[in-house]
Parts: structure tokens; C-alpha cells; sequence
């Protein structure tokens, strides 16, 4: 009988029911599991029972287990089993004589769905792949694909099917934590959390959960009380809450920070960076790579005729996400989120301008066909056939100025204004994928000195009264939403319309590609998001000297 926990869940979480389960043992569990109506959960469950090799006595369940060979996953560990474990020729005849589909189908359909760009493919064939091998990187890739694919509502089954097949792993969690925390989901988060501490399994990492929940929903005291005493006492190598330190932190220095203890909460954002693994690639790449980029031998080039494109650039936590996504709900608007299409085009261009690769073509030609890359790598991603605008963001783009200037003159671009302490400040809290450029806001003094470049970089090309160029100030764009967006669509040639005020629900079915988005998807009802001046010890420092120029520059306050 389930407990009353877990009978109780919300619909999303309904597949954690069979958590109940697991204190009766690995075999009862996974027995349990083997007609699941899912044929993911039934071929892990056939796959464990095979590796544990709990099957050698239960010749009841044979025939059971030749009919599931139709799942190559199965059939590979079946002959295995049938040949060598109980030594029948026969019964491994039958499986070998078995037609399944192989992991070299899915990965051909794989192939053909990465061409397309079609996450919907994608995420069957990476499903495939599962079902022929039983490997659960497989699963781990097509939630990868159906979070591309929809968002996190699209993207938690898979999660919850990977922590049901293999419910002992703890790591399988910390994802759905990431996920549901992401999207805000209070309720979801409880619920998980109570889950797993009433289940006995990983009930510390349950409490993780809770936390979450709970700051989340106004309550840092109760957050910070949970999280406090998991990171005062050791850690032990192989516990199941290292990999969760990241985590803890980042929920500690949280609850401080809402509890109105800011030097505790900036320390404690740090620490998270510190926590971090180290970094694979120099920061110090993003500096000299945006150097070698301005010294490419560009030649005058002629129009290129393509004026449906605009650039928006600004510098990360700037406001850039929030702006995508509201441009993204109008009919006529294709936004494009931190795509390797530009670095396509850049790459041809220094591969053949500094005589990497050998180039046939005269340097005006070898840029012609830099910008051609640039659009066919666009266009290929295309979703939306009736749009007449596409926007292309990656914030950190900005850096690139006077490359973007020399090889396509013609470019339109939108660009997001926010208080430089605010944009630094919330870099220091957020957690970016790892890349030379997000590698550089791990400290303080690093943050300051990668916007000030990027910000020289910009407006050594450009001025605020250029008229290629439509500024964006993130404060003004939540309080004075129809204004704002009005002006946008003016610059882009388009008349307003009301689906751009459905952002946030729509930013609830998309990828969560970048940090903003748990903010993004509450809407305007969380107002301007400012906080500099509780860290004004901070701002105050020699450190910030920088940052200070370039509020003054925008016409910030900086006391």
C-alpha cells in the first residue's frame, strides 16, 4: 500500500508513486516495474533485473522476457543470459531470431534530426537509442532535447524516468531540483521533497527541495534554517550531498540576502563561484580572441540586402532575456537565443584571413562568404515561416563591435541598458554555463572589468543618439511596458500586438537557456528588479571605479 505522501501527488509527479516500492528491495522493485505502460521504465526494469542476475531461477518469467526482446536493449542482455547463464541454445536462438530496432537506426535518425534542428526528432531518436541499449546517457540527452523542445513541462518526464529506473543514483535528482527551481514550481518542489524524505531515500536531499520551496515562497528563515547546519558540518567523499554543495549555497547566501543580511549574502555568492570546478579554458581567451577578431583584414563590403535581421546585445543580466521573450510572442518576430550562428561566420573568416586554412578567394570575397554562412547557419534554424523580423541575442556579442561594424554595415541592433551595479551585482549571484567569457565573472574584479571592456568595445563604435542602434532601459521597459515595446516594434517596422503581453506564459513552454528565466516567467509583477544599493560596500570600493564611469555614462545614480 502507497504511502499517503506519495499516493497524494500532483499529476506531474505521479511516476514517483513507484518510490514506494524500493524498501521492499531491488528485486520486488524492479519486478513491480516490468509491465510499466511506459517502455522506458519497463526495459530499465528488465535491464536491472538481467544485471542483477535475479532471472536465472525464475524460468516463469522467460517467455515474459523473450516477448520484451523486441526492445534491442533487452534482447542483448537476454541472449547474454540465455546463452551463458542458464545455457540454453535454444531460448537464445528464439532472442537472436528477434527483429529489433538497433542503436545505429537511432543514431541515424539522430544525425538527420541535428541537420533539421527538430528537437521533436531529436528527442525520439535520442529515445531510441535508450530503448537499444539500455544506457541511460541516452534518456539524460533526450530530456536535454525535450527541454529545446518545450521547457520544463516537456522536459520532467524524462527526468522522472531516469530517478524511477535507477532510484539508489542521487545525482539523477539534483537536474529535477535545477528544473523545477528554475521554473518557480513551489508546489512541485514540496512535493519532491516530501517524496523523498518520507520515502527514506535521500532524505537530506529531500530537504534540499523543501528549502528551495521554501525561499521561494517567502520564507528565507525557514530556507536558511535547513540549509545552514547541511554545509556547517563535513561533507564526506562518496555522500550523497556533494554534489549538492553548489546548491546549498546558492540557497543560503539566498535566504541571507532576503533576510537583509547583505555581507553575508555577498560572500556567500562567491563561495558558489569558488565552489565551482575550475575552469577548462582561460578567461583571459575572451579578451585576446575579441582582439584578434578587430585586427581581421575586413575590406569594404557592399550592402548585403538582408534587413529582416537585428542584432540585440547589451551585456548579460541586462534585461536581454526578458526583452527576447516578449518580442518572441509577436506573430511576425523569430527570436534566436545564443546561437553559434555569428561564430560559424567568424570562424571561416579567421580561418581563411589568417591563413589557417588556405583560402582561394580574395579577402573581400572570404568576407562575403562569412556573412553567407552567418545567414545560411539563421536561416536553417527557422521555425516560424511567417515572421518578417528575426532577432539574434547573445548579450556578450556586444564585445565584438567593430568586427560586426566592418563585416555587416548594414546591421540593426537592439540594445539593453540596466544599472551597471545591478548587471554586475546579479552576474555575481547567477551560476553561467562555463566559456571564456562566463568565466571571467567568477570574482568581483573580474565581472567589473569584462563589462567595462565590452561596454569600451561598443561605444567606441557606436553613440547613443545612433540611429541603427534602439535602446532598451530594462527599468523603464517593466514599468512602462507599452511604451517601451511600442518603441521596439516601431524600430522594427511593426505594429503592436497583444500577444507580446502573454511572454511569460509563453516563456513557461521554452528552454531555459539562461538564468533569467525563473524570473522571466513570473512577468512584470515582480517589478524592477534592483538591489546595488544593499551591496553599496561593495560599489564603493576602488574595485568599482569602473563601473561607477560607466553608471555616470548612462545617467545612473551611483549613491
Amino acid at each position: 500500500m502507497l504511502q499517503p505522501e506519495v499516493s497524494s501527488l500532483p499529476d506531474q509527479l505521479a511516476p514517483l508513486a513507484v518510490l514506494a516500492r524500493v524498501k521492499d528491495g531491488a528485486a520486488p522493485y524492479f519486478l513491480s516495474l516490468r509491465h510499466d505502460a511506459d517502455p522506458h521504465i519497463a526495459v530499465g526494469a528488465w535491464c536491472a533485473l538481467l544485471a542483477a542476475r535475479q532471472l536465472a531461477n525464475r524460468s516463469d518469467l522467460w517467455e515474459e522476457l523473450i516477448a520484451m526482446c523486441r526492445y534491442g536493449a533487452v534482447r542483448s542482455r537476454a541472449f547474454e543470459f540465455f546463452e551463458h547463464q542458464v545455457d540454453d541454445h535454444d531460448l537464445a536462438r528464439r532472442v537472436a531470431l528477434i527483429e529489433a530496432p538497433s542503436r545505429s537506426d537511432a543514431l541515424d535518425d539522430g544525425m538527420r534530426a541535428t541537420l533539421a534542428f527538430d528537437a521533436v526528432r531529436g528527442t525520439r531518436s535520442h529515445s531510441d537509442a535508450y530503448l537499444a541499449t539500455g544506457d541511460l546517457g541516452w534518456l539524460d540527452r533526450a530530456l536535454g532535447m525535450a527541454d529545446v523542445q518545450g521547457g520544463w513541462r516537456v522536459s520532467l518526464p524524462w527526468a522522472l524516468r531516469m530517478i524511477v529506473i535507477s532510484p539508489m543514483s542521487s545525482s539523477f535528482h539534483q537536474r529535477t531540483l535545477s528544473m523545477l527551481s528554475d521554473a518557480s514550481q513551489v508546489d512541485l518542489l514540496a512535493a519532491y521533497g516530501q517524496v523523498l524524505r518520507s520515502l527514506g531515500l535521500f532524505g537530506e536531499i529531500g530537504t534540499l527541495f523543501n528549502a528551495a520551496a521554501d525561499l521561494y515562497r517567502g520564507e528565507p528563515r525557514s530556507c536558511f534554517d535547513t540549509v545552514a547546519p547541511l554545509l556547517a558540518k563535513p561533507t564526506p567523499p562518496g555522500s550523497p550531498l556533494v554534489p549538492y554543495r553548489g546548491t546549498m549555497l546558492a540557497l543560503r547566501a539566498e535566504a541571507d540576502e532576503k533576510l537583509g543580511r547583505y555581507r553575508e549574502a555577498f560572500a556567500g555568492y562567491l563561495s558558489v563561484k569558488a565552489s565551482a570546478p575550475p575552469p577548462t579554458v582561460d578567461p583571459e581567451s575572451f579578451f585576446s580572441g575579441a582582439a584578434h577578431h578587430a585586427k581581421l583584414d575586413i575590406p569594404s563590403l557592399p550592402a548585403e540586402g538582408r534587413r529582416d535581421i537585428v542584432q540585440m546585445l547589451g551585456f548579460p543580466r541586462s534585461g536581454t532575456t526578458l526583452l527576447e521573450n516578449i518580442l518572441d510572442s509577436h506573430p511576425m518576430i523569430e527570436t534566436f537565443e545564443e546561437i553559434p550562428s555569428y561564430k560559424a561566420a567568424m570562424d571561416m573568416a579567421s580561418a581563411y584571413l589568417t591563413g589557417q586554412r588556405p583560402a582561394p578567394l580574395q579577402p573581400e570575397d572570404v568576407s562575403i562568404a562569412a556573412r553567407a554562412k552567418y545567414y545560411e547557419e539563421l536561416d536553417i534554424r527557422r521555425r516560424k515561416p511567417q515572421a518578417s523580423v528575426l532577432v539574434d541575442k547573445l548579450p556578450i556579442r556586444t564585445s565584438e563591435a567593430q568586427l560586426m561594424r566592418r563585416l555587416f554595415p548594414d546591421w540593426r541592433f537592439i540594445f539593453s541598458i540596466r544599472h551597471p551595479y545591478d548587471v554586475v551585482l546579479s552576474c555575481l549571484k547567477q551560476r553561467f554555463a562555463p566559456n571564456p567569457a562566463m568565466d571571467n565573472l567568477r570574482t568581483f574584479e573580474g565581472a567589473v572589468r569584462i563589462y567595462d571592456y565590452t561596454m569600451t568595445q561598443w561605444f567606441n563604435e557606436h553613440t547613443m543618439e545612433d540611429t541603427s542602434v534602439h535602446y532598451v532601459r530594462y527599468h523603464e521597459l517593466v514599468t512602462d511596458f507599452e511604451r517601451v515595446v511600442s518603441g521596439v516594434l516601431d524600430f522594427l517596422g511593426l505594429a503592436w500586438d497583444d500577444s507580446v503581453r502573454e511572454f511569460a506564459e509563453r516563456a513557461a513552454d521554452r528552454q531555459a537557456l539562461t538564468p533569467s528565466y525563473q524570473k522571466v516567467r513570473k512577468g512584470l509583477s515582480i517589478g524592477v528588479q534592483t538591489h546595488w544599493r544593499n551591496y553599496g560596500f561593495v560599489f564603493q570600493t576602488d574595485a568599482a571605479k569602473p563601473l561607477r564611469k560607466w553608471a555616470e555614462f548612462f545617467g545612473y545614480d551611483t549613491q
